[in-house]
């Protein structure tokens, strides 16, 4: 028995591993660029908080899958909004290698396409989408296209003009969702020339007011969930092809919660049964379980987190934990994922992070 439990002991801690994700920030207060985290996975500790690269405003993050390039949105001294390339190097840690004009105004998200030929990145400040075409190094060129979205929508502050808010290759299919339009736009794309087009349709409606923020793909159904940051909800979509269609909202706050409160990330687990969206007010994690047949959602509840302004999460390798990423409280926490019903449960895992708006894992 002992010689039994020994090997189970040695067999679960040579499966322990230590990852790396980087954090994108917000420099208007003590950031100076993009970190590095360890995050060990059999227990979900966080450590080692460490500068990999100075830069203004290098909010969201993506990797190459290929090459050992990181891309983020960013700035210029002048407030030029950018589409920055880094190199990866030893031990993750990053060099410039140069940047370009987004093509708008308050670039807010971006993605490589799936060839890894192109990036598109969606400018919140005058809703616009811009794709841009990789060299054979994996530099960007200047905008090949640069889409501006059109019209408003009812809310008085937050839809009197586009807003487009994130970027989502799938498929031949380009979705952006516009916080103003109340619309997620839908493009075609040619990773060859580095350009999009309007598909058609052209766009998908959400109700009026709902304000499309982000959107998670499902893996393996042809499923898609818009979060909605205005009217906290998250709508669930049948697709074909370019065509997405409305089946039914869910909120993702407690019913007897009044105070103000906007969405901001959402991401489907892995394993394709579990749906998680941040609550920003509420400060929490709200958790759903994806029917299998459907695709619709129902309610697992909302895990409150020891951060303020949970602007963006992720789940870890393994599947196991996720980490809330508190932009006004400048600090990290972990979550624990329930493998059989998805519930989330706290830990007392932290870090202490300067303004944290973007989290993303290093490639094994």
């Amino acid at each position: 028995m002992k010689n039994l439990i020994l090997s189970l002991a040695l067999t679960h801690f040579s499966q322990a591993a230590v990852h790396q994700f980087y954090v994108g920030t917000r420099t208007d207060r003590e950031s100076k660029g993009i970190y590095l985290v360890d995050f060990e996975d059999s227990t979900g500790a966080l450590s080692n908080l460490r500068l990999a690269a100075t830069y203004k405003d290098p909010g969201f993050l993506c990797l190459h899958p290929q090459k050992k390039l990181l891309y983020s949105i960013g700035a210029r001294a002048d407030g030029t909004g950018t589409l920055a390339t880094f190199a990866i190097g030893k031990n993750h840690i990053l060099t410039f290698l140069g940047d370009v004009p987004s093509g708008g105004k308050g670039p807010c998200h971006l993605a490589l396409d799936p060839s890894q030929r192109m990036v598109a990145v969606a400018n919140y400040g005058d809703g616009s989408t811009a794709s841009f075409l990789l060299d054979k190094k994996g530099l960007p060129s200047e905008a090949i296209s640069l889409i501006k979205h059109e019209g408003k929508r009812v809310h008085p502050q937050r839809q009197t003009g586009p807003h487009a808010h994130g970027v989502y290759f799938s498929g031949e299919s380009l979705f952006v969702p516009d916080l103003g339009l109340d619309q997620t736009l839908v493009f075609t794309f040619d990773a060859t020339t580095g350009s999009i087009a309007a598909a058609q349709p052209p766009f998908m409606s959400s109700a009026p007011g709902d304000g499309p923020r982000h959107l998670a793909i499902h893996p393996q159904r042809p499923w898609v969930y818009v979060l909605n940051e205005l009217t906290n909800t998250v709508t669930h979509f049948t697709r074909a092809g370019h065509v997405l269609t409305a089946q039914k909202s869910i909120t993702t706050l407690p019913a007897d919660f009044q105070e103000k409160n906007t969405t901001a990330e959402i991401e489907v687990h892995p394993n394709g049964r579990f749906l998680y969206a941040s609550n920003r007010g509420h400060q929490s994690i709200a958790a759903f379980a994806i029917h299998q047949e459907t695709g619709e959602l129902s309610e697992l509840g909302q895990t409150v987190a020891d951060v303020k302004t949970p602007r963006h999460f992720a789940i870890a390798p393994g599947g196991a934990f996720l980490i809330v990423a508190g932009q006004d409280s400048d600090n990290l926490q972990v979550l624990a994922i329930d493998p059989q019903s998805g519930k989330l449960s706290k830990t007392e895992h932290t870090l202490a992070v300067p303004s944290p708006i973007c989290l993303l894992f290093v490639k094994p």
